[in-house]
């Protein structure tokens, strides 16, 4: 878990529930300093620093555009981590992203991932528009379902276009495809 200021690395994983509640906890109360996480539970603080070169199960970049560029990319390849959740506006550059694609990691595509904001402001936009309220299980519910068709309309896309589980190609071509049938519904072409 990294913030402006570096990160911190739990070798122990972040996946207890007092972890993770002071996570959340220390984020909604606008303490987003890292180095707070690392000084309750002792762990290592590494001021300044990436995290990107470090061996982890899945990289989510969450903050920054083209914050993993072409030799962070190197890295995380030789750190021989399989799976990058881009989380952020396009945190990843191109180059790397090209460059995870030929080495095989699965790369779920900002366009994809990072849609779930979007989506619960879309929906809330609907709610005042109809003068509704929902309660936060049934927004819950919706989001869920949105980012579920997301998922399956880029993988189905990918196969149907030959690129097998290719997120990133999926996603554009699910996107190219949508948006062209809603133009040709319009005569727009």
């Amino acid at each position: 878990m990294s913030d402006s200021d570096g990160y911190i690395y739990d070798p122990n994983g972040v996946n207890t529930p007092e972890k993770w509640n002071y996570m959340v906890e220390m984020r909604n109360s606008g303490r987003n300093k890292v180095k707070d996480y690392a000084d309750k539970f002792g762990v290592e603080f590494f001021p300044g620093e990436k995290p990107w070169g470090r061996k982890v199960d899945i990289i989510m970049p969450c903050a920054m555009q083209n914050d993993i560029r072409i030799e962070h990319a190197e890295q995380i390849v030789a750190n021989g981590i399989k799976y990058i959740c881009e989380g952020a506006n396009m945190p990843c550059t191109n180059e790397a992203v090209n460059y995870f694609q030929e080495k095989g990691l699965i790369v779920g595509p900002s366009k994809a991932a990072n849609a779930g904001g979007v989506s619960v402001s879309a929906l809330e936009m609907a709610q005042n528009s109809m003068r509704f309220s929902w309660t936060e299980e049934e927004v819950d519910a919706k989001l869920k379902q949105i980012m579920f068709n997301i998922h399956k309309n880029a993988m189905d896309a990918a196969e149907k276009y030959g690129f097998g589980y290719n997120l990133v190609a999926g996603a554009n071509l699910a996107g190219f495809d949508k948006v062209a049938k809603a133009m040709m519904a319009q005569g727009d072409y």
